[in-house]
């Protein structure tokens, strides 16, 4: 699925494939928020999501006191990036905030089982910052992975998409009422009116 604030785009496939998100967005230009999930990584606009950093880097770090010191300052990092967020783009503020972040990835090296979340904050590079530069852009998909949710609870009720209705039917019915609650108007008096 795809979400503004005001518009909802899903598309039931069989996978994740990059060319089923190359197909969603053939010709948007604007910023992306994403997870980590590699098939992303062609799109030139991309902020990763700080949402799930925060819960990976937490779940290592509730067992090993070295890493939560680690993880202490990753939160004192995305606190001052919300700020940051919030006004325009200040060039020493955000230069910082990158020195900070591979900061935490340097101290991370010398602790071990954290290779697979060094990797993972490496991977992201600049990425991680891409927001502070383009007005309107969170610094996580949490809104994304709120529309989702319901399709996800639907699926696993039903168990999957049986053929090609049930695709199209969340690909039309359901991107039209999420794009209709989304901007406030009643679904019931919509569906009517259809």
């Amino acid at each position: 699925g795809i979400f503004t604030k005001s518009r909802a785009i899903f598309l039931a496939a069989k996978s994740r494939a990059a060319r089923w998100f190359k197909k969603m967005i053939r010709n948007f230009k604007g910023v992306i928020v994403v997870d980590g999930y590699g098939g992303y990584d062609y799109y030139p606009l991309k902020q990763r999501c700080w949402a799930h950093l925060i819960r990976e880097f937490k779940e290592l770090a509730k067992d090993d006191k070295e890493i939560d010191v680690q993880f202490r300052r990753l939160l004192i990092l995305y606190d001052s990036l919300k700020e940051l967020n919030t006004g325009p783009p200040n060039e020493t503020e955000i230069k910082k905030a990158k020195w900070t972040l591979a900061d935490i990835v340097t101290c991370l090296k010398s602790i071990s089982g954290t290779k697979k979340l060094r990797t993972y904050i490496e991977n992201g590079g600049a990425d991680w910052f891409t927001a502070l530069y383009y007005e309107g852009v969170p610094l996580h998909n949490n809104h994304a992975e709120r529309e989702l949710r319901s399709v996800v609870l639907l699926r696993k009720t039903i168990g999957c998409y049986r053929n090609w209705k049930g695709k199209r039917w969340i690909d039309v019915v359901l991107s039209v009422i999420h794009t209709w609650r989304l901007q406030g108007k009643n679904i019931f008096q919509n569906l009517r009116a259809i």
